[in-house]
């Protein structure tokens, strides 16, 4: 009897370790405001109206989602792991993507201590990257930097935010430094995407750098929608300073099958400049970002977006929030190139987001 129980200790230390060794974690976030918002001319004019958004709204601090990810122990210092991540719609109960499931993040990877990590699947494009971590004061969330209005126009363009069918390589960290490399195959219907990045994070300092491109698609010469980001913020105790520029040449999407339109944009120069101010518990958050566009006709134009917000965090899973922000400038498409034009203004009275 006494020899039986210490073989069920030693069974059950094994299962304790095997277990110990490999995790799966459901998480997510479910995010809702009550928003005034007033269209502009940008988007066809249009009455002010009151909305309830979710969070992935530009009005929010960031999309409802729910996802799984896990890790296993292989050993030698490497490991498997995986993210599933799937958005919904908090206002509505609705899907964020009807045709992808998980369409925010899918893939599953190998990492290594010394070789560092290989994922494969759907992942966050480089500038996205660059600008949620490195650019944009909201992290991509009320303030965003990469809203779009008026024919698609975006401030900062991200590459659709994320990319089907890709490769990731990202160095091991050496001393704050690191190398991430990706490739996208378009697999005959889409264009190639490839981009690389490098980014040093060290105590108060965060900065990265990174070039993307199109190859292999369309009408256009190959490379083409070549993009240069740099991205940096610095802690100062006080204050967090943010700082971003973005020059994008020879602009295009993944699957441009014909001539672009004459009101495209064919180059344009994005740059943002933010600031977080921390006042107890409470975080106060200002960003002005700044594009300029050169359109395949020839015309231009100059847009600004600027906003302020704060959050007060109830507990560390549940924040309040509230943002102002307007976008405005020159209207390329208009009759007059240079009219001044209000592209949309938003205040957010009240945001709730809650993390699990």
């Amino acid at each position: 009897m006494k020899k039986s129980m210490i073989a069920l200790a030693v069974l059950a230390s094994f299962a304790g370790a095997a277990a110990a060794q490999s995790s799966v974690t459901l998480y997510g976030r479910a995010e809702v405001n009550a928003t005034y918002s007033k269209p502009g001319d940008a988007v066809g004019g249009g009455d002010e109206r009151w909305l309830m958004n979710d969070g992935g709204d530009n009005s929010g601090i960031g999309g409802s989602r729910w996802g799984l990810r896990g890790t296993e122990d292989l050993g030698s210092g490497l490991k498997a792991y995986f993210v599933l991540e799937s958005g919904f719609r908090t206002d509505t109960g609705a899907a964020g993507d009807n045709a992808k499931f998980f369409n925010r993040q899918a893939y599953v990877a190998l990492g290594s201590t010394s070789l560092g990590d290989v994922r494969l699947g759907r992942q966050e494009t480089i500038s996205r990257l660059i600008n949620a971590g490195y650019t944009d004061a909201s992290g991509i969330g009320e303030l965003k930097v990469d809203e779009g209005v008026g024919g698609g126009r975006q401030l900062f363009q991200t590459f659709g935010q994320r990319v089907d069918n890709t490769a990731t390589y990202i160095t091991p960290n050496f001393g704050g430094f690191q190398v991430q490399a990706m490739v996208g195959a378009g697999e005959g219907a889409n264009a190639r995407y490839q981009g690389i990045m490098a980014s040093y994070s060290a105590g108060p300092l965060k900065v990265a750098v990174g070039y993307e491109e199109y190859d292999s698609f369309g009408v256009f010469s190959d490379p083409y929608n070549k993009v240069i980001n740099v991205g940096a913020n610095y802690n100062f105790g006080f204050a967090t300073l943010f700082a971003g520029y973005q020059d994008a040449t020879d602009v295009g999407s993944n699957n441009v099958t014909a001539p672009l339109a004459a009101t495209a944009v064919r180059d344009q120069q994005a740059w943002n400049v933010g600031v977080l101010v921390p006042i107890g518990v409470l975080q106060l958050r200002a960003q002005y970002t700044n594009v300029d566009y050169d359109l395949v006709s020839g015309a231009g134009a100059d847009q600004q977006k600027y906003g302020v917000s704060v959050r007060y965090p109830l507990s560390k899973r549940t924040t309040l929030y509230s943002a102002v922000t307007q976008r405005d400038g020159e209207n390329p498409g208009g009759v007059d190139a240079t009219r001044n034009f209000t592209a949309k203004r938003e205040i957010t009275l009240l945001g709730v987001a809650h993390t699990f």
